[in-house]
C-alpha cells in the first residue's frame, strides 16, 4: 500500500479490557454505523482470577461456569491464562438476560458473580510457575496480495521476534508455528506449519511465504482461525502458554456459511486458555477494526495496529483510538514485550520484561493529535 514509510514497520496497541466501558461506547457506535459483525454481545462480562495461596496467578486452570437460575445445565468450560484470568461473557452462551447470577467453581472452590462483576477465587496451593515455561506461539497471517508490501517487512521483525523470544529471561521452552490463509479460488485457503522448536527452519518457513490472490476485500480469515485452533499441534494448555499473532488488514467473508465462524472460535480460544492478537495492517477499515477487537477483548489479548505517525494509523475512519492512547513501538519490540509480560505474569517477575531496544523516534503527530 502506497503511504507508508519505508524501514520497519512501527505499532501501538490497546487493552479494551482497561476501559470496558470505553469500549462498549464503541461497539454501540459500530452498531449504529450498520458495520456487520458475528454476534456476539460482550455486555454483562464477569472477570474471573485465579490465584494460588501465595498471591500469584494459577495459569492453565479450568474454570467451570453456571447459572444460578438453572443450576441442573451443563456448565461453560472456561480457562486461566497466563496472568490467572479468564473473562466470561453470558451472551457468547446464549444467556438472554445479564440479571442471572453465575457460579464459578474451580477444583473444590467456588465463587459467585453477577453480571458486571468480578469473581476471585483463591485456591489452596502456590500458584506461579517456575522457568523454563512451555510457550507456544503461532502466527496467523493474511497471506494475500494487498499484505505483500507488509508481508516482506514482516518477515524480518517476526524473524527477530523469534530470536529474541527464545532468548528471553527464564529461556522459555518456546515453539513457534504459522498459518497462513488466503480465500476462496486462490492456490489455497488456508495452510500450516506446525510448531517447532527448530527457530532456524521456523525462520526459513516464513522467509518462504509469498503474498498472493485474494481479489476483492474480506477474506478468509474465519478459516483461518479456525485452522490455526484446530491444525497445529497445541501443548497441554494446563502447562502451555498459548498465543496467536494475527497479523491481518481485511476482515472476514461474513456472507458465508461455515462450519465454525469466529465467534465459535473465539468460544474455543477462551475454553482453551489461548489468547488472540490480532495486529492490523495498513489497510484496515471499520469492520476489520472491529473483528480484531472483539477478538482481543474475549481473550483478554491487546489490539496492536501498525503505526504510521502524522499518516495515520491501522485503524478505521470511526476509531475511538487517538494517537494520545498509544505508545508506539518497533513492531518486533512490542510483540517481544507482550510476550514477555505474559511470562513475568507468571513467574511474578516483572523484570522479565524487555525495555525496547531502541528508543522510539520523535513524536510526529502535533501536541494534542
Amino acid at each position: 500500500p502506497g503511504g507508508q514509510p519505508a524501514g520497519p514497520l512501527r505499532a501501538g496497541s490497546v487493552d479494551d479490557n482497561a476501559d470496558f466501558a470505553a469500549y462498549l461506547e464503541y461497539l454501540t457506535r459500530v452498531r449504529e454505523l450498520g458495520i456487520s459483525l458475528r454476534p456476539f454481545d460482550p455486555s454483562g462480562r464477569i472477570l474471573v482470577r485465579v490465584t494460588g495461596s501465595d498471591g500469584l496467578p494459577v495459569a492453565g486452570a479450568t474454570v467451570h461456569a453456571s447459572p444460578q437460575d438453572t443450576p441442573d445445565a451443563d456448565p461453560v468450560q472456561l480457562r486461566t491464562t497466563a496472568d490467572g484470568t479468564v473473562r466470561f461473557h453470558p451472551a457468547l452462551y446464549g444467556a438472554r438476560t445479564v440479571e442471572v447470577g453465575y457460579t464459578f467453581t474451580v477444583g473444590d472452590v467456588s465463587t459467585s458473580a453477577l453480571p458486571g462483576e468480578e469473581a476471585a477465587l483463591v485456591l489452596a496451593g502456590p500458584g506461579g510457575r517456575a522457568a523454563p515455561i512451555p510457550l507456544d506461539v503461532l502466527f496467523l497471517l493474511d497471506a494475500t496480495g494487498s499484505m505483500g508490501d507488509e508481508i516482506d517487512r514482516l518477515k524480518a521483525q517476526i524473524d527477530s521476534v523469534a530470536a529474541r523470544v527464545a532468548a528471553l529471561d527464564g529461556t522459555p521452552d518456546v515453539r513457534f508455528g504459522m498459518t497462513l490463509y488466503r480465500d476462496e479460488g486462490d492456490t489455497f485457503v488456508t495452510a500450516t506449519r506446525d510448531f517447532t522448536t527448530d527457530v532456524e527452519a521456523f525462520r526459513a518457513d516464513l522467509a518462504a511465504v509469498v503474498a498472493d490472490g485474494g481479489g476483492d476485500y474480506p477474506e478468509a480469515l474465519e478459516e483461518g482461525l479456525a485452522e490455526a485452533l484446530a491444525a497445529p499441534a497445541w501443548r497441554d494448555p494446563a502447562t502451555t502458554i498459548q498465543l496467536v499473532f494475527l497479523v491481518a488488514d481485511a476482515p472476514p467473508q461474513l456472507g458465508r456459511q461455515l462450519e465454525q465462524t469466529y465467534d465459535a472460535s473465539l468460544r474455543e480460544a477462551i475454553a482453551r486458555g489461548i489468547k488472540i492478537f490480532p495486529v492490523a495492517s495498513s489497510e484496515s477499515d471499520d469492520q476489520a477494526e472491529a473483528v480484531f477487537r472483539q477478538l482481543a477483548q474475549a481473550t483478554g489479548a491487546r489490539f496492536v495496529f501498525l503505526s504510521y505517525g502524522a499518516a495515520g494509523a491501522a485503524t478505521g475512519d470511526h476509531t475511538d483510538i487517538a494517537a494520545t492512547d498509544y505508545e508506539e513501538l518497533a513492531l518486533d519490540d512490542l510483540v517481544v514485550r507482550l510476550i514477555a509480560e505474559e511470562l513475568a505474569a507468571l513467574t511474578g517477575d516483572p523484570t522479565a520484561v524487555p525495555p525496547a531496544t531502541v528508543p522510539p523516534p520523535p513524536p510526529t503527530n502535533p501536541p494534542g493529535q
